[in-house]
């Protein structure tokens, strides 16, 4: 995706068919997985008391509130667990709604005549999130949150000089990303950008959690080849509780005390928008030159096609 394919997805316009918005429903549940389960959490990003939560699995959460709007999100329309989900709503008359780009999802809202938004086709659904969140974001009657998108601009090509050297200091690594728990969401999308796009294995977790287990697996016992692989990716936000970047501060110090690389991406000072818009087109294009310099097809999840065909069979 280029810079200027990713201002249209933050500004092309998308619209409610099928039904009228549903209204007055206090809780969302949205159904999606993978990168179509993203917009749930981009949403928390923006506003971290909405009423959203993100169910991953078959059929519905298991304790199903009545009063909540349910939405099956699948960016092909044909995701296993998401029309389970909205097949499971539609046996409990529950309220339901869908975004999707086609597929038998899509056919189902059609059908039903429930709300629904279509979604531009033809993309990976992790590259398709401005156009997932924007859509789940009208859905719940609150696309004010998500339009300053749309107005954000910044260096492309300062960023792409940033691009060129993260990849650099990722290649060959396992990169392992932390951030505090209001930007947790960029580090696990940038996770699933290196997992996805650069077909590298890549972790994430936020801070203070961190420091009370997972640091310690990187201290003197752990098995050397595993660790010398290890490059710790800290994002930096100067709006970080200073409580928050002390940590971060010591456990950089104490991880290159270690031999331990750590690499620290700095967040912009700005509006959530820019800072969400930004820093996901940083790890969007370094994964897409991880991919190049490895030699692997960036868009192909052949892995994941392989075995979605095998437990369908």
């Amino acid at each position: 995706m280029t810079y200027d394919e990713l201002r249209q997805e933050c500004s092309r316009p998308l619209s409610i068919e099928g039904a009228p918005r549903p209204a007055g429903r206090t809780q969302i549940i949205v159904g999606g997985m993978g990168g179509s389960a993203l917009p749930a959490y981009a949403l928390r990003f923006f506003d971290p008391a909405l009423p959203i939560a993100a169910h991953r699995d078959y059929d519905l959460p298991e304790d199903a509130p009545e009063d909540a709007l349910y939405v099956a999100l699948s960016y092909s329309g044909n995701t296993a667990e998401a029309l389970s989900f909205a097949r499971a709503a539609r046996e409990r008359g529950l309220p339901l709604a869908v975004i999707a780009s086609g597929g038998e999802l899509l056919a189902l809202a059609e059908e039903a005549g429930i709300p629904y938004v279509r979604v531009p086709g033809g993309m990976q659904p992790r590259n398709a999130l401005f156009y997932s969140t924007r859509a789940l974001a009208e859905l719940m009657g609150r696309d004010a949150l998500v339009a300053p998108l749309g107005g954000v601009s910044f260096d492309a090509d300062a960023l792409e000089r940033e691009v060129r050297s993260l990849a650099g200091k990722l290649a060959g690594a396992l990169p392992i990303i932390y951030a505090s728990r209001r930007n947790g969401f960029l580090a696990y999308v940038s996770k699933i950008n290196l997992n996805e796009t650069a077909k590298m294995p890549a972790f994430a977790n936020v801070f203070p959690e961190l420091n009370h287990n997972e640091m310690q697996s990187f201290d003197s016992a752990t098995p050397e080849d595993v660790a010398a692989l290890a490059r710790f990716v800290l994002l930096r936000d100067p709006s970080d509780d200073p409580r928050l970047a002390k940590r971060m501060d010591v456990f950089a110090e104490l991880m290159r005390e270690r031999g331990r690389q750590v690499v620290e991406v700095p967040l912009p000072d700005a509006s959530r928008a820019e800072v969400f818009l930004r820093t996901w087109f940083l790890m969007h294009r370094t994964a897409r030159a991880l991919a190049e310099e490895r030699g692997v097809d960036p868009d192909a999840v052949s892995f994941i096609e392989d075995f979605k065909k095998r437990i369908a069979a």
